[in-house]
């Protein structure tokens, strides 16, 4: 009986196939599967899956009827597999396209709706915007996978074959690059236990003789000088000092440089509150520019083009207030609903999708969006250019009484210039606590520094801050050599006084963390409160106008020194304000960016620079002559902020009241402590030369610019280096042009 029903069914199907109304009967079945996707629901979460299942269901029908017309087998299990997959791939591709339309047949998650973007993008959910290289190899993965597995079905022997050398040769090429690798060995003394303990008893019976004696500042070096004969009268003179004893002179001079009761109440001294008079700093002789109120018909007008853009292509807002800055004004925008209901909000993306076609209406290239404002609910905010722009002068902000009010609370006020809302902003650079600036040529950067140099100078004396500013450039800092906040003698100009001036400061650093523990307290700003009677530590800041020419004098020893200050600095009241003109990642490295948690950036070129810089977009948007992104440390938002003027002659004007105290009063100064530099160098040996022998005996030349490729130094040092190669008999004399000879 159920065969003659199976029979029956078969020859129903190939009555329906074989019919001349075969087509319509499949386009009406084709329309019904494809209906669905009229429904707003279905397109949010599914897209076009049902378009997609039209198709399958379509084409299988037609090859069934070819099938049965032609007699042939064509439908198999691999061909419907095949067929499926191929449409698996294309529903991912279409989940990574975003799509959105002013009618009202749109997709608001993607063509292939919510699900499909789950499987296009999940977890990450990236758009055009904020898509990396990463996001788009992942997408090819996800597309290639399906297609994969349908290679996978249809030639199964060939797959496998591909497969097994493929895996054949990445395992190779694993084993070659793990056999190259060079695993230390440890290298293990065998003594007697004897041995060991008499060796154990005199290494720590020296240091406590050490300590027995009270040792002055005058006789370390003898001292040291002492200790470096000594061990250098136990080891030949052809073989050099191992590392445990290197380790181990290093550690004595350490309880020297250290332990010295004397040097410690010496530095103490140096915080001995003085009966100094300081000048009054007088603002009332700088400059000021006249400045006009924004036209409120070009507000509206302004207002008018962005509603009818964004409602031209699909996007319902509203304004809802704007704020007027100097420079630029924001403008608040509510999103609106879709088609008037109340529980479908445009979404915040078809806003942004809206900044070229916004640009565009209102003819201006430098239109930056805000996606979320700082406490202020369901409101975004779109910053666009003033047509005439007003100059923040630096009298105005520095007079302004906020400005009073707060730098006699603040430790390190500095102005920046004036917000979105015209108000002017200062802030506390010892909180941020380290601040670093970057920007193109020409977008205010060295005014910004010149105006936070004039701004402490202007309200807090030498004893409450000094400077110490390294200025490569040689011609931005160099006004400020007569006023008696600096701690050197002059502005650093030279990149190989600059190392030793920043060598110098952490070991100032390291002797006021032995002040602080002497006294019993963690931070400046409680030894200050504890010892407010008899002394005062005052804050130290390191400016730096250019750290990209430092960076590639003496790399690796510049961020060395600029990170372990900006690590432990803080506490010591030693801060930095570190610039630069071009943020890449061999000049602003990763450690240093760790280390300076307060940013500004002016106009940059790209938006890889901005994210060098900020993490973020949007720098690439400032419009320039001061304008600037602000990113404390205590706020994860933004601020726009247009940077204060200051023309030389208000420099000058500022300065001039300075110079008639450089003199007046005896000030301590930093201490290059280059003795000690060049004996500790003598007692751990230097690497770089011990690098530049090795280079020696692997040719029979060596000239300085291979010292440079192969050791990833500067010239100066190179140059050093073959010089000292030369004393000792290693290469010969130099000719213009040549390589130099290995005499050994």
């Amino acid at each position: 009986m159920k065969i003659e029903e199976n029979n029956f069914l078969k020859e129903k199907i190939d009555q329906y196939v074989r019919s001349s109304n075969y087509w319509i009967y499949l386009s009406l079945l084709g329309l019904v599967i494809l209906s669905p996707i009229l429904l707003y629901s279905v397109r949010e979460l599914f897209g076009i899956l049902p378009i997609l299942i039209s198709f399958i269901v379509i084409l299988f029908l037609f090859l069934l009827r070819i099938s049965l017309l032609r007699s042939k087998n064509i439908i198999s299990i691999k061909v419907a597999s095949s067929i499926i997959l191929i449409n698996v791939s294309v529903y991912i591709t279409m989940g990574a396209i975003e799509y959105n339309s002013s009618s009202n047949f749109s997709f608001d998650y993607s063509l292939s709706g919510k699900y499909g973007e789950l499987l296009a993008k999940g977890p990450f959910y990236w758009n055009s915007y904020s898509a990396e290289i990463i996001n788009y190899i992942d997408l090819f993965i996800r597309i290639s996978i399906p297609l994969f597995l349908t290679v996978l079905i249809n030639y199964p022997k060939k797959s496998k074959e591909i497969i097994g050398k493929f895996l054949i040769k990445a395992i190779y090429i694993l084993f070659s690059i793990f056999k190259k690798i060079k695993f230390p060995r440890l290298k293990v003394k065998k003594n007697n236990s004897n041995e060991i303990h008499n060796q154990n008893y005199e290494v720590i019976k020296e240091p406590l003789a050490i300590k027995e004696k009270t040792i002055t500042s005058e006789n370390i070096l003898e001292k040291s000088k002492e200790i470096f004969t000594e061990k250098t009268k136990e080891v030949p003179l052809e073989k050099k000092m191992n590392r445990d004893e290197v380790d181990e002179v290093d550690e004595v001079i350490k309880e020297i440089i250290y332990d010295d009761n004397s040097n410690i109440n010496k530095e103490l001294d140096k915080f001995l509150i003085k009966d100094h008079e300081w000048p009054k700093i007088k603002t009332e002789d700088l400059k000021t520019t006249p400045k006009t109120e924004l036209n409120k018909s070009e507000i509206n007008d302004t207002i008018e083009i962005i509603k009818s853009t964004l409602s031209a292509h699909g996007v319902n807002t509203t304004i809802e207030n704007y704020t007027s800055g100097p420079s630029v004004t924001m403008y608040q925008l509510k999103p609106g609903y879709i088609d008037g209901k109340d529980n479908k909000r445009v979404k915040v993306e078809q806003v942004l999708r809206r900044e070229k076609d916004l640009a565009l209406a209102l003819g201006s290239p430098n239109i930056r969006f805000e996606a979320v404002l700082d406490g202020v609910q369901n409101i975004m905010g779109v910053e666009i250019p003033n047509i005439t722009p007003n100059t923040v002068d630096f009298k105005d902000v520095i007079d302004s009484k906020e400005i009073k009010k707060l730098s006699t609370n603040f430790a390190l006020p500095a102005p920046l210039g004036q917000g979105m809302d015209g108000k002017p902003i200062v802030i506390d650079l010892a909180k941020m606590p380290h601040l670093l600036v970057a920007g193109s040529t020409g977008s205010g950067k060295s005014v910004f520094i010149n105006s936070v140099i004039t701004g402490l100078i202007t309200k807090k004396t030498p004893d409450e801050v000094r400077m110490i500013l390294i200025d490569p450039k040689r011609v931005e800092l160099t006004p400020y050599s007569n006023i008696p906040h600096l701690y050197t003698d002059e502005v650093i100009v030279d990149s190989e006084k600059a190392v030793a001036v920043l060598s110098s400061t952490v070991t100032e650093m390291m002797n006021r963390f032995k002040v602080l523990e002497k006294i019993g307290v963690k931070n400046i700003s409680d030894f200050n409160s504890k010892m407010n009677k008899t002394h005062k530590m005052w804050n130290l800041l390191i400016v730096i106008d250019e750290l990209a020419d430092l960076m590639l004098q003496a790399g690796n020893e510049i961020e060395r020194l600029i990170v372990r200050l900006a690590q432990l600095g803080r506490a010591t009241g030693i801060h930095l304000v570190v610039a630069t003109q071009r943020p890449s990642v061999d000049v602003v490295t990763g450690l240093i960016k760790a280390n300076f948690p307060s940013r500004v950036s002016f106009a940059v070129m790209s938006q890889i620079d901005s994210r060098t810089v900020l993490d973020s977009v949007g720098a690439e948007k400032l419009i320039g002559k001061g304008d600037m992104l602000f990113s404390p440390i205590d706020n994860a938002q933004m601020s726009r902020i247009q940077g204060v003027f200051l023309s030389e002659n208000d420099i000058e004007n500022i300065t001039m009241q300075w110079e008639d105290y450089l003199e007046k009063y005896p000030l301590e100064m930093l201490k290059l402590e280059i003795e000690e530099k060049s004996i500790n160098k003598e007692l751990s040996g230097d690497s770089l030369y011990d690098k530049a022998l090795e280079l020696s005996t692997q040719s029979n030349t060596l000239s300085t610019s291979l010292l440079q490729r192969r050791l990833r130094i500067g010239y100066p040092r190179a140059a050093r280096l073959m010089d000292e190669l030369e004393d000792k008999g290693i290469v010969g004399p130099g000719e213009a042009g040549k390589p130099r000879k290995i005499l050994i």
